[in-house]
């Protein structure tokens, strides 16, 4: 671990930006590793683009304090479109994403997916 470097799975060295979720994602690899993959285990029948796609719109939502209208600015597409890719990304986890928890922990999912998978 560093304070600075590459945020991908293959990168030897990592940024760390105080980000608590970047730490906890590399803290126990082993472990976050298994519990990731449970909690991705409703993306693997779909092709590696939709899959990015859908995680790259949660991340774009994320990024913009859950504002589908703002997500849908940034990612060019229209609200409905990011509102059925959230709908997908909640059937496909079983989680909410009205529900802090669960939002929580597919953050985290992601963050060990995108450092770690």
């Amino acid at each position: 671990m560093s304070l600075r470097g590459q945020a991908t799975a293959a990168a030897k060295v990592v940024v760390f930006d105080g980000s608590m979720l970047s730490i906890a994602a590399v803290s126990a690899p082993a472990v976050m590793v298994k519990s990731a993959a449970a909690a991705l285990d409703g993306f693997n029948d779909l092709p590696d683009e939709e899959r990015e796609i859908l995680f790259e719109t949660f991340r774009v939502w994320l990024d913009n304090d859950a504002s589908v209208r703002a997500s849908a600015d940034v990612l060019f597409i229209h609200p409905n479109t990011v509102r059925k890719r959230l709908h997908r990304i909640e059937r496909r986890t079983g989680r909410t994403l009205s529900r802090p928890r669960d939002v929580i922990e597919l953050t985290l999912a992601l963050e060990v997916h995108s450092r770690l998978m």
